[in-house]
């Protein structure tokens, strides 16, 4: 199951409970991934598929839905997922009120009833028509380059591991590092909405300094070019 089809999943468990469920845009979502309505009701669903991960809900997490909530004047936040919390990440979620929904692993989400699913508004395939989802992208190009060395101006990069959290690389400076999937999502959905998107702009919305990596493996797609001054990545 790609993250795209977790959050369908998720929209689907909301909409058997009665609510109109909107999964929103790929980019502009400001951490929201579903929106639930009913009578005077208005959810802020966020989706995360750790299941199958070491990785953990941490605290940023849940602020950031959070503050997603508050601005889209929603009247409750839920945090939907297969993995689990960091205990801080816990104890921000019980502070602020927001409800945490454990689903079932991965390996038994149709366990819950999908025979509703299909009707959930989707706006995920609207954004750039003949262009793959993320999901689709990050399987047939991203993965296959585990083992490689890319290279550009500071020198090469080796892709250590490639996986669903993100790319672990070593530096040209020999310095092993994880770049979090999250940081190349935003990347791509940026560039599929408006067409490009621009190293400067990657490093002020990514934590963690990791835009020149983010540019350098997306620059490999084959669809996308790479320009200079300032650096930027646009569709062809």
């Amino acid at each position: 199951m790609l993250p795209e089809e977790y959050e369908k999943y998720v929209a689907g468990i909301f909409h058997e409970r009665g609510y109109h469920t909107v999964i929103t845009p790929l980019s502009g979502d400001w951490g929201i991934d579903v929106f639930a309505t009913k009578g005077n009701e208005k959810i802020a669903i966020q989706a995360k598929m750790y299941g199958h991960t070491s990785r953990k809900v941490n605290r940023a997490v849940i602020m950031q839905l959070y503050g997603a909530m508050a601005y889209h004047d929603c009247t409750k936040a839920v945090l939907a997922t297969d993995g689990e919390l960091l205990d801080d990440a816990y104890i921000v979620a019980k502070k602020l009120g927001i409800e945490v929904l454990y689903t079932a692993k991965n390996n038994s989400l149709q366990r819950h009833s999908t025979h509703k699913i299909d009707n959930v508004v989707s706006h995920v395939n609207t954004i750039k028509d003949g262009y793959p989802s993320f999901g689709e992208m990050w399987n047939n190009h991203i993965l296959p380059l585990k083992g490689r060395t890319l290279y550009n101006t500071r020198g090469g990069n080796q892709l250590i591991d490639i996986n669903i959290s993100g790319i672990t690389r070593c530096t040209s400076s020999g310095k092993i590092s994880h770049i979090n999937i999250e940081a190349f999502r935003f990347a791509y959905n940026e560039l599929l909405s408006k067409g490009y998107v621009t190293r400067d702009y990657i490093n002020q919305q990514v934590d963690g300094r990791c835009s020149s990596g983010v540019v350098l493996i997306l620059s490999q797609l084959s669809f996308v070019t790479i320009e200079q001054n300032p650096l930027t990545l646009k569709l062809k």
